[in-house]
């Protein structure tokens, strides 16, 4: 039986000025010595959270010395090769007799006003009928064979070249299996990408009609990041792509499509052909591998039939010019809560990357930022991030505030400055961030850690200096970082997905604004 609810215009609005009649009936029912006592206790509860806790209890907590710590990276394993005629990289990981496999196509040819369509395209392919199979049997014949085969678009930034803001974007479909089985994997890749049926219009409106629902769900639940994205992106390239791709922007365009389908079905059916044409070819493709030596065996037969099943007519590439625009949006959901991002590249603003930006991440989640946003502001989490391309950001998450919490990032430099701490709690916010760099990994991850650095251009040598300047760390260099914070706070660079309300309240914040 369906429901015979519908969707509420103002739904918010309205059950927050019930909640406020509420409130104040309640409020008029009592007496004035029962409201001083209220007053007394939010008072109360407001010390204890802003009380520090006393140094003779903290001392009782045993916590390990930085000599504790080993200055050795954790490796990585990187080997060029060429497997029939393809550029490889092969991971020597001993994984149980399982190979994981990522090949990976250049989208650098293809132009910027088609990257949401590669967006949809890495959204249909797999979960469409294809040639010899519907997408049901496709499922299970992938399942029956291997641990899973999927697809995605990934992001490389080249860490030497930081100013010029170099990247590459990659389309790539991933599988893994035992040795015996990857063959079948080989060939159900080349099942997908090359012989998927983009005629169907009918299942391509049902996978954009998902994807739009999946998408708005993810604004609502995990705006955080989708904020944090969306204000990265009004200055860097490839922010900008991955919210063409896979963010409001993104959104945008699938609802767009959504909403002329009948009149475009066909353009877009034509067009996500032509993409998988211009993507999906031999001479576009580079191979990484994760498996023990052994695992090489049969690989370059493997690999020969996959280039065959590819698409191998000549075309013109056009290269990618992707441009920037700064915003500062705020857009309306019927959610009660905020998630306000703060972001700007501090290499563009004169500041550098240091390993000790690794703690400041720590000492913000776990001090500044909780105690101000969580604590005290009652949101549910924060978050920041500095990166070795010089992209910052501070987040909230779940927040009932807005401005409030905009106003605590801009405190961020202040309190950098007069940053003052023991060398027990230095040591401490050390460890935590270390316990982040040496995370136990699997063998999958372990290869795909190391392909990311092959990909981005990290070098041991710059991982050896990122562990000295953690472990090195003192009160001094963490103060030097407010030059890190003032420089990503003055790009102002402002996204926030929230409620309509706050949002209507704070608009002066905003260039635009609008509802999802």
């Amino acid at each position: 039986m369906k429901s015979s609810k519908k969707p509420e215009k103002g739904r918010t609005a309205r059950m927050e000025a019930e909640l406020e009649a509420k409130l104040q009936e309640y409020k008029a029912g009592l007496s004035e010595e029962e409201v001083e006592v209220l007053v007394s206790r939010t008072h109360q509860l407001e010390e204890y959270q802003s009380e520090p806790e006393s140094e003779e209890a903290l001392n009782k907590i045993p916590v390990l010395k930085r000599e504790d710590i080993s200055r050795e990276i954790v490796p990585f394993f990187n080997e060029e090769m060429s497997i029939s005629g393809v550029p490889a990289v092969f991971h020597e990981i001993e994984t149980n007799g399982i190979g994981y496999v990522d090949v990976m196509f250049d989208l650098s040819g293809i132009a910027a006003e088609d990257l949401p369509y590669v967006g949809i395209l890495q959204s249909v392919l797999g979960i469409i009928d294809t040639e010899h199979y519907e997408y049901g049997e496709l499922f299970n014949e992938i399942n029956v064979h291997t641990g899973g085969i999927g697809t995605s678009l990934e992001l490389y930034n080249n860490v030497t070249r930081v100013r010029e803001k170099e990247f590459k974007a990659t389309f790539e479909i991933k599988g893994k299996a035992l040795y015996p089985k990857l063959s079948k994997t080989f060939e159900m890749m080349g099942e997908i990408l090359a012989c998927s049926k983009l005629s169907d219009t009918k299942r391509i409106r049902e996978i954009l009609d998902m994807l739009k629902s999946r998408l708005l769900m993810k604004f609502q639940s995990s705006g955080h990041t989708t904020a944090a994205l969306r204000a990265l992106s009004y200055a860097s390239p490839s922010a900008k792509l991955k919210d063409m791709t896979s963010g409001i922007d993104f959104y945008e365009k699938v609802a767009e499509l959504l909403k002329n389908y009948d009149a475009c079905r066909d353009a877009l059916s034509e067009k996500l052909a032509a993409l998988t044409r211009a993507i999906f070819r031999p001479d576009n493709m580079m191979i990484s591998f994760t498996a023990a030596r052994s695992g090489l065996a049969g690989m370059e037969e493997m690999v020969e039939g996959l280039k065959d099943k590819l698409f191998k007519e000549a075309r013109k590439e056009t290269p990618c010019i992707i441009r920037c625009e700064k915003k500062n949006e705020g857009f309306k959901t019927a959610s009660k809560v905020q998630y306000v991002a703060r972001t700007g590249n501090f290499i563009d603003n004169g500041a550098s990357y240091s390993g000790a930006l690794q703690i400041l991440k720590v000492i913000l989640s776990y001090d500044y930022l909780w105690q101000n946003i969580r604590v005290k502001g009652g949101a549910y989490g924060c978050m920041s991030s500095f990166t070795r391309i010089g992209d910052g950001y501070f987040v909230s998450y779940r927040d009932p505030n807005l401005g409030r919490t905009n106003e605590i990032y801009e405190g961020v430099v202040d309190y950098l400055k007069n940053f003052t701490v023991s060398e027990r709690d230095m040591t401490k916010y050390i460890i935590g961030t270390m316990s982040n760099v040496d995370q136990p990994l699997t063998p999958a991850a372990k290869g795909e850690r190391s392909m990311n650095l092959y990909m981005n251009k990290v070098s041991a040598d710059m991982l050896r200096e990122e562990r000295n300047q953690i472990l090195d760390a003192t009160q001094d260099d963490i103060r030097g970082l407010y030059r890190v914070a003032e420089a990503v706070l003055k790009a102002d660079q402002l996204c926030v997905i929230g409620s309509e309300d706050k949002i209507e309240e704070e608009k002066e914040l905003f260039e635009t604004v609008t509802t999802f």
